[in-house]
């Protein structure tokens, strides 16, 4: 009796997850690999081809539609097997949830634990704005420098859309302006971005105090631009200082690993709306984003879209899918994520509830990332769904912060760790099936096309 292929495909597949090969229950540090500084960055994401095929599409978690992130688990097992050539990069864009680095440090770091460590990635300079955090680095300093992003810029009436890829650029004019940071995170390299444009003037770079270059930002025209400095690995202190021979412009500053890793972007500014990044001429962001040349695009905002009166959820559902098609476009090849926001309650005679305008964002956002072809999560399931922000808030120690819209640390990483769990769990679901797909597709023992003539 001969035994049909796909029997045998099945067969093969059980004796592959009894030896341990399908998937793994604990997670894998992936070695350091060399790689080339990102400032000349060139090569595919992955030396693995795109496996086109589609994976099951049932949701994981509070993770749904996770066969849109296909291209994502490729360039991730592509490291895992330590045949990529670049590092897997994801950016959050989003409000103060994202700003406040929280919740993406405790993701960026269980995705270093399991995938290794690229890099820290890209942070801001300066105090763009109040309560600023971000992992990796314990102190900034400014004097002198002031932030520059869509809503200052139009009450000043000249707009420009040159904000770098965080929203917020910082401007320094006077003799002696100067940023500096207390960086605690380890690096290979320092690569600071800033606006090249007519009458620039120029900054010095001092690393642990010791000055090494002066950069000079003066150009014919107005573009992105980049000076990377190689360093020891280790803590260091970083200072931009303005020399005063014009106006310069810092984005930020981007410490990058000679190691193939993940890293983590996290892109938030107190206050912002989907709209916000929109705002950016739509050359410059994707200028930015393509030099980025991310794998994973999560776009986490609705938290201050609903607490105005003029946002309404088809509104921001279009805003979303705008959004969406922008990165697309500027960065082909890279999935997306609509984070849907955390609970937000607000205070009535019998307690605290939910908000109704955050349910009916939600739904839109589901309906503008099923639009746009992105993948959702759920983070309002995550937390308990109706109410959670209440019973967060009154908890010991509390998860929720008593402004009834923020989380506290804790309740950050809780949300954050639900979303690596749920994302892990889709990729090995993604490897069974490729694995499974990649067998079935092999001509049997014994079949016509394996026979010898």
């Amino acid at each position: 009796m001969v035994v049909s292929r796909r029997i045998l495909a099945l067969v093969a597949v059980a004796v592959l997850a009894a030896a341990g090969l399908v998937a793994h229950s604990t997670p894998r540090i992936a070695h350091a690999a060399p790689r080339a500084p990102s400032t000349t960055e060139t090569d595919p994401t992955t030396a693995v081809p795109h496996t086109t095929r589609k994976a099951s599409d049932a949701t994981v978690g509070q993770l749904e539609h996770p066969s849109r992130l296909a291209s994502l688990f490729s360039r991730l097992q592509a490291v895992e097997a330590h045949q990529a050539r670049a590092d897997v990069r994801i950016v959050q864009l989003g409000d103060s949830h994202t700003a406040s680095d929280w919740g993406t440090s405790v993701a960026r770091a269980r995705l270093a634990t399991r995938f290794g460590d690229g890099g820290r990635g890209f942070l801001p300079m300066g105090r763009p704005y109040r309560r600023l955090f971000q992992h990796g680095e314990a102190v900034t300093r400014g004097l002198g420098f002031e932030p520059d992003e869509a809503g200052l810029l139009a009450k000043r009436g000249h707009p420009d859309g040159f904000f770098g890829p965080t929203g917020i650029a910082m401007d320094g004019h006077a003799p002696g302006a100067v940023m500096s940071s207390e960086l605690t995170a380890s690096a290979d390299h320092f690569e600071i971005a800033y606006l090249a444009q007519p009458g620039g003037g120029s900054f010095d770079v001092l690393v642990d105090r010791k000055l090494r270059g002066r950069v000079t930002t003066s150009s014919a025209s107005r573009a992105s631009a980049y000076r990377s400095f190689d360093v020891a690995r280790g803590a260091h202190s970083l200072e931009v200082r303005a020399v005063g021979d014009g106006s310069v412009r810092i984005f930020g500053v981007r410490l990058d690993d000679d190691a193939i890793g993940v890293t983590l972007d996290s892109f938030g500014v107190n206050g912002a709306k989907a709209t916000m990044p929109l705002a950016s001429d739509e050359a410059h962001l994707g200028e930015q984003m393509g030099r980025i040349a991310p794998a994973l695009a999560i776009l986490a905002y609705g938290t201050n879209e609903s607490g105005d009166l003029t946002t309404t959820p088809e509104d921001h559902a279009t805003t979303i899918r705008t959004l969406a098609e922008r990165l697309a476009k500027a960065t082909p090849g890279a999935e997306c994520i609509v984070l849907g926001p955390p609970d937000r309650g607000g205070r009535t005679q019998t307690g605290v509830r939910t908000i109704t305008k955050l349910v009916d964002l939600i739904a839109a956002q589901r309906r503008a990332a099923d639009e746009a072809g992105c993948a959702f999560y759920d983070q309002f399931a995550v937390m308990g769904a109706s109410g959670a922000m209440g019973r967060w808030s009154t908890e010991s120690p509390p998860r929720a912060q008593r402004d009834l819209v923020h989380l506290t640390r804790a309740g950050y990483a809780f949300v954050a760790e639900a979303l690596v769990r749920d994302l892990l769990a889709a990729y090995e679901g993604w490897k069974r099936d490729t694995l499974t797909l990649t067998l079935a597709s092999r001509p049997s023992a014994g079949h016509p096309s394996s026979t010898a003539r």
